[in-house]
C-alpha cells in the first residue's frame, strides 16, 4: 500500500512537469524569434554565458545557486520580450544537456520551461504598470521598474513552482529548507540587481561584447559566493569536530555526526550503520536507536573497502538499500579508522542526482575528521579498558570492582533495593599450581571466570577477580536469588571438564560466601565485603568446602579476633585497611611491626603453654603502652602489627622508644626481659593501599626496612 501510494505521488510529480514544459513551450511559439545578422552574435554570447553558469553553480544543501539571474535581467533590461525569452530558454537548455548526465532526464526541459513561465509572469505584471511609466516619460526609470518588477515577481513564482514539484516529487516539505533556499537567493539578488543595471548602460557602447564584460565580476562573485559557502561549512565541520574531539562516548559523536551531516545535504532520510563483528550492519537513527539488524551490501563494503565517499546518482535493481526509504539516490559516507571500521552514514533522497560533488568532497572531509576522532576514542577506550579489566581473566579488576561497589551501595542505600555481594574462592587452589604448575593454575582460573561470567552476565551482575583465586560478584538481587545465582556456579564449575593442552584437571570446587545489605545490616562497603567474605570462609570454607553460604552474625567473633591474644587478626586489618584509608586525616599512615626475638627458643626451653603466656603478656604491653585509637592486631605467630594514623615521621622515634622502654621495663613469668625488633612501613597515601600488606611481608621477611631502635 506504501508503495503505490508513492508512485501515485510520483506520478503526479511527473504529470507536474509535463504541463510546465507544454506550458512554456506555449509561451515561446507565442513569442518567435529571428536571427539576423547583428543578433547571432548576441544569442551565441548569451546562450553560451548562461549555461556555464548552469554548468558551474555553487551546490548549497538543498539547491544550486549561480549568477546567470544577472544574463537573464540584463536581456530582460535591454531587449525586447521575444529575445530574453529565447536566449534564456536556449541557455538554460544546453547547460542542462551539459549536465544530462548529472541530473534527471526530465530537469532537460523542466528548468528552461521554468525559466520562461517565470519570465513571463514577470513581464506581465510588469506590462500593468508600463502604461503609466511611458505616459510620464520615464524612458530609463522604466527600465528600473521593470527589473525589479519582473525579478520580484520572478523570485515569487520561480520559488512557488520548485517547492510544489519538490513537495510532489519527494512528498514532503522542508520549511527550514524552504527559508534557506530565499535568503541565499535574495544575497543573489543583492549582485544580480546592479550588474544587470550595468549590463544596460554599458550595451549602448559595447553591443553584444557587453555580456563578456559582465561575465568578468559575474565569475568573481560567483567565486566569492563558492569560497564563502565552502568556508562556512569547513569552520562548521572544524568547529564540531572540535566539539567531537570533547565528546567520549561514541553515541555523542554520532549523533553529532549525523546532524552536521544531515544540515550539509539536507538528505530525508539519514541512518548510521554500524558494523558489527560478523560483519553486518545494524542501522541506527540519530537518537541511537535501532531500526534495522543484519544488513548486508556490497555497496557498504565497497565504501569501506575504498575508504571514500561513494553517491549512487540512480537507484535501481541491486543498488538499492532500504526499499522502505523510497530514495532515487543515495551517498554512502564511511567512517573508517587506521585499525577499525566504525560503520557507514547512509542518506538517501527521493530523487534522482539528489547529492552533488561538492557534498561527496565535504562530506569526505568530514568522514575524515570524525574516523580521526573515533579512532583515538578507541584507543582511549582500550586503554581504559585495560586499566579495569584482569588480563588473565578478562573479568573487571579490584580497583574497579570497589569503584562500581561504593556506587551501587551509596544508590541502594538512599532507594532502599535489594543489594547483594557475594565472593567465590577455588578450593584447594595451591594444591593444583603445586601438582600441575602455574600454566595450567592460570587455565583453570581463566574457565572458573568464563563459566561465572557466563552466569553472572544472564543475571545483570558484576563480576570481578577480586585476587590469587577469588572473585567477586555484586547485583541488585534478593538473597534468594543471590544464592540460587551462587548454586548455578557452583554446580556448574563442580560438573566442568577442566582440559588444557594434555592436562585434565579434576575435582574443581569453589566455595561461595554471600551478604546482603538490608538483611545483614552492612554499614559501610566494606563492612558488606567483610560480611560476605566471613560468609565465605566460616560459613563455607571451615564447614567443608564446595558449598554455599550466607552470612551469620556468628562469624565476626571467630574471624576478626584472635583466640589467645584477644586482639584483632590481620584478616581484620585486610577489611579494615580501605575504610582506614577513606579518612584523609589518617595520613600518613604507620605501621609498626613487632617481632619477638628467640620466640622458637622460649617455647623450646620453657614449653608452648609458657609462649602463649608470653604472647598473652606481649598484648596487654601493646595496649597499655599505644594510644586508645590506636589499632594493634596480631600479625603472625610472633608478630603484632600496631597501626598508628596521622602523626609525622618524625614523632616516630618518641613512639619507637616508649614501646621499647616499656618491653625493657617488663620481666615476663619464668623467661624475665624480651627483646624485639621494631620495623616501620608507612603508607602516604590512599594510593599505596592496594600493595601495602606485600611491602609489609617484604619487611617481615628481610626485615631490611626502617630500623628505630
Amino acid at each position: 500500500m506504501r508503495m503505490v501510494k508513492a508512485k501515485a505521488w510520483y506520478r503526479m510529480g511527473y504529470l507536474f512537469e509535463v504541463v510546465l514544459i507544454t506550458a512554456g513551450l506555449i509561451v515561446l511559439l507565442q513569442h518567435p524569434f529571428h536571427l539576423t545578422a547583428n543578433s547571432w552574435l548576441l544569442y551565441l554570447f548569451g546562450t553560451a554565458l548562461m549555461a556555464l553558469s548552469v554548468v558551474f553553480p555553487v551546490t548549497l544543501p538543498s539547491m544550486l545557486i549561480s549568477l546567470e539571474l544577472v544574463f537573464t535581467f540584463y536581456f530582460v533590461m535591454t531587449y525586447d520580450i521575444a529575445t530574453a525569452l529565447w536566449v534564456n530558454f536556449l541557455g538554460e537548455l544546453v547547460g542542462t544537456l551539459l549536465l544530462a548526465h548529472k541530473s534527471r532526464k526530465m530537469a532537460i526541459f523542466t528548468n528552461p520551461a521554468l525559466k520562461v513561465i517565470c519570465l513571463m509572469a514577470g513581464y506581465l505584471a510588469y506590462s500593468l504598470v508600463e502604461p503609466v511609466l511611458l505616459a510620464n516619460n520615464m524612458e530609463y526609470g522604466s527600465k528600473v521598474v521593470k527589473l525589479f518588477i519582473v525579478g520580484i515577481v520572478f523570485f515569487v513564482f520561480n520559488h512557488l513552482i520548485i517547492h510544489v514539484n519538490l513537495f510532489l516529487r519527494q512528498r514532503h516539505f522542508s520549511i527550514r529548507t524552504g527559508l534557506n533556499a530565499v535568503m541565499w537567493e535574495s544575497f543573489i539578488y543583492l549582485a544580480v540587481f546592479p550588474l544587470a543595471m550595468l549590463g544596460d548602460l554599458l550595451e549602448r557602447h559595447l553591443g553584444a561584447y557587453t555580456l563578456l564584460v559582465i561575465a568578468v565580476p559575474v565569475a568573481a562573485v560567483t567565486s566569492v559566493i563558492r569560497t564563502v559557502s565552502h568556508l562556512q561549512w569547513s569552520n562548521r565541520v572544524n568547529y564540531a569536530c572540535i566539539q567531537l574531539s570533547m565528546a567520549k562516548d561514541l553515541s555523542t559523536i554520532y549523533q553529532k555526526t549525523f546532524h552536521i551531516a544531515h544540515d550539509l545535504t539536507d538528505a530525508r532520510q539519514v541512518m548510521l550503520l554500524k558494523k558489527l563483528p560478523d560483519g553486518s550492519y545494524q542501522g541506527l537513527d540519530d537518537r541511537d536507536e535501532v531500526l534495522v539488524e543484519n544488513v548486508r551490501h556490497e555497496l557498504l563494503e565497497r565504501a569501506i573497502r575504498e575508504r571514500n565517499v561513494i553517491s549512487v546518482p540512480k537507484v535501481k535493481g541491486s543498488l538499492e538499500l532500504f526499499p522502505d526509504w523510497e530514495a532515487r539516490s543515495y551517498i554512502l559516507v564511511p567512517l573508517v579508522g587506521k585499525t577499525e571500521v566504525f560503520g557507514v552514514i547512509c542518506m538517501g533522497k527521493p530523487h534522482s542526482f539528489g547529492f552533488k560533488q561538492d557534498h561527496q568532497k565535504q562530506l569526505g572531509f568530514l568522514a575524515n575528521q570524525v574516523s580521526i576522532i573515533l579512532d583515538r576514542n578507541h584507543i582511549y577506550e582500550e586503554l581504559e579498558r585495560a586499566a579495569i579489566i584482569n588480563q588473565l581473566t578478562g573479568l573487571y579488576n579490584y580497583q574497579y570492582f570497589y569503584e562500581q561497589l561504593d556506587c551501587q551501595f551509596q544508590q541502594a542505600k538512599t532507594t532502599g533495593e535489594d543489594l547483594c555481594l557475594i565472593i567465590f574462592d577455588i578450593d584447594y587452589f595451591k594444591k593444583y599450581n603445586d601438582i600441575y604448575g602455574h600454566i595450567v593454575g592460570d587455565e583453570v582460573l581463566r574457565q572458573v571466570a568464563m563459566i561465572a561470567k557466563s552466569v553472572c552476565v544472564q543475571h545483570g551482575v558484576l563480576l570481578a577477580r577480586y585476587g590469587g583465586e577469588e572473585f567477586v560478584a555484586i547485583g541488585r538481587m534478593t538473597m534468594t536469588q543471590a544464592y540460587e545465582l551462587g548454586e548455578e556456579v557452583r554446580r556448574k564449575i563442580q560438573d566442568h571438564q577442566f582440559v588444557y593442552q594434555e592436562h585434565t584437571v579434576k575435582n574443581i570446587t569453589i566455595s561461595v560466601g554471600i551478604a546482603h545489605l538490608q538483611e545483614h545490616d552492612a554499614l559501610s562497603p566494606s563492612d558488606l565485603l567483610e560480611k560476605a567474605d566471613q560468609s565465605l570462609y566460616w560459613g563455607a570454607k571451615e564447614m567443608g568446602r564446595n558449598r554455599v553460604a550466607v552470612y551469620s552474625s556468628e562469624f565476626d567473633q571467630r574471624l576478626f579476633v584472635d583466640a589467645l591474644t584477644g586482639l584483632h587478626t590481620i584478616h581484620y586489618l585486610r577489611r579494615k585497611l580501605r575504610s582506614l584509608c577513606e579518612n584523609q586525616t589518617h595520613f600518613p599512615m604507620h605501621f609498626l611491626l613487632v617481632d619477638i626475638l628467640g620466640m622458637r627458643t622460649i617455647n623450646d626451653q620453657y614449653g608452648f603453654e609458657v609462649g602463649n603466656r608470653v604472647l598473652i603478656d606481649v598484648s596487654y604491653l601493646l595496649k597499655n603502652t599505644m594510644r586508645g585509637d590506636d589499632l594493634i592486631c596480631r600479625y603472625m605467630d610472633d608478630e603484632f602489627l600496631v597501626v598508628v594514623k596521622g602523626i609525622p615521621e618524625c614523632d616516630l622515634g618518641i613512639i619507637s622508644k616508649r614501646i621499647h622502654e616499656a618491653f625493657a621495663k617488663h620481666s615476663f613469668h619464668h623467661v624475665g626481659h624480651v627483646a624485639i625488633d621494631l620495623t616501620v612501613v608507612t603508607l602516604g597515601s590512599a594510593d599505596e593501599e592496594p600493595v601495602l600488606l606485600e611491602r609489609i611481608d617484604t619487611a617481615r621477611r628481610s626485615y631490611s626496612g626502617k630500623q628505630i631502635v
